[in-house]
């Protein structure tokens, strides 16, 4: 059984929804039918009914949409029965009850972005999608529109480890309302916007947890700040010890014939497959100026540093906040922060 306000819109446009299982079910031939109607029932219903307790007049419109996006979703196996991850039934749970005042407004938008969010965060190794749902239940209610629901879906999603939206983050961030922007990214709220701006774009390893503590107000620090990828045959990218080269302000890691752009900073690191550049990674260390590395020894402008020892260091590559190793003991990279 479903709540009045769902079974009422589902009774009305009965053979309308009726043919649009039918054409699901022809794309997806396993798609479950007893599976999504727990769907309806457990996860879709409960949002309906918050939809009919703020605003009754967008209950059909936001059927309609969490109909055919839940359909879709059900045929990819991406909930309900056979599931590869919890993450969109729980994200649609929790985040879209929370957020239903908005939702009721463009539920096509909002319902959209909500499960690419959380099926981009469920597929990027290391993402947190539950710190993605925790944070944008608390804080989404508080946006003034749906546009700013949205970019503070972006935000978050950066926060919880996807580290390639890092500027489209930040700029996204700057059309929020002040006070979410830094409630966003745990800063305190007495906070400058502009300061912090500026120095979350110019060093990737900034916290603005921590804006004035005595580590963030340092100039240059010599710092590991992660290790990231992992062997393929436990559930990583690399089929051999990687090796890393410089491509701009970003990184490019090798590893056998395959390629990925390492994007990385405080929050997290992905991988993005790439074309391999003429040659591949060197196969002889190329040391920035200024840095050397012995055994496990780094010395960079004048300070000295201890790293771990993993072996003999194959590769590095540096940019103006970061240093990338890779050696032949590890199928990681070893990622160290310079300032």
């Amino acid at each position: 059984m479903v709540s009045e306000p769902l079974a009422a819109v589902l009774r009305s446009g009965r053979s309308e929804f009726n043919r649009q299982f039918a054409e699901a079910r022809r794309v997806h031939p396993n798609l479950d039918g007893a599976g999504f109607a727990e769907f309806l029932r457990g996860v879709v219903d409960p949002f309906i009914r918050e939809i009919a307790r703020v605003r009754s007049d967008a209950v059909t419109d936001a059927v309609m949409v969490a109909y055919e996006i839940a359909l879709e979703l059900a045929g990819q196996k991406l909930v309900g029965t056979g599931a590869r991850s919890p993450l969109i039934e729980q994200g649609w749970q929790r985040v879209l009850v929370a957020v239903a005042g908005l939702a009721a407004a463009s539920p096509a938008r909002v319902l959209g972005a909500v499960s690419n969010a959380l099926h981009n965060l469920a597929s990027i190794p290391g993402a947190r999608g539950e710190e993605w749902i925790e944070a944008l239940e608390r804080l989404g209610p508080k946006c003034p529109d749906v546009d700013a629901l949205l970019r503070l879906g972006q935000v978050l999603a950066w926060k919880a480890g996807l580290a390639h939206f890092r500027a489209g983050a930040i700029a996204a961030a700057d059309a929020l309302p002040t006070s979410i922007a830094l409630a966003a990214l745990g800063a305190p709220q007495e906070t400058s916007w502009p300061e912090l701006r500026e120095r979350l774009l110019g060093d990737p390893w900034f916290d603005p947890a921590e804006p004035k503590t005595e580590r963030n107000s340092q100039t240059s620090g010599v710092r590991i700040m992660a290790q990231a990828g992992a062997f393929r045959g436990f559930g990583g990218l690399f089929v051999a010890p990687p090796r890393v080269a410089r491509a701009g302000d970003q990184f490019l890691v090798s590893s056998g014939e395959e390629c990925w752009l390492l994007t990385a900073d405080l929050f997290g690191a992905t991988f993005h497959r790439a074309n391999s550049p003429d040659g591949g990674a060197s196969q002889h260390p190329q040391w920035p100026a200024n840095l050397c590395v012995d055994g496990d020894k780094l010395l960079w402008q004048n300070e000295r540093f201890q790293i771990p020892s993993l072996g003999k260091y194959i590769s590095a590559a540096a940019n103006e906040t970061t240093l990338a190793l890779t050696s032949e003991l590890t199928h990681s990279v070893v990622l160290i922060a310079l300032r």
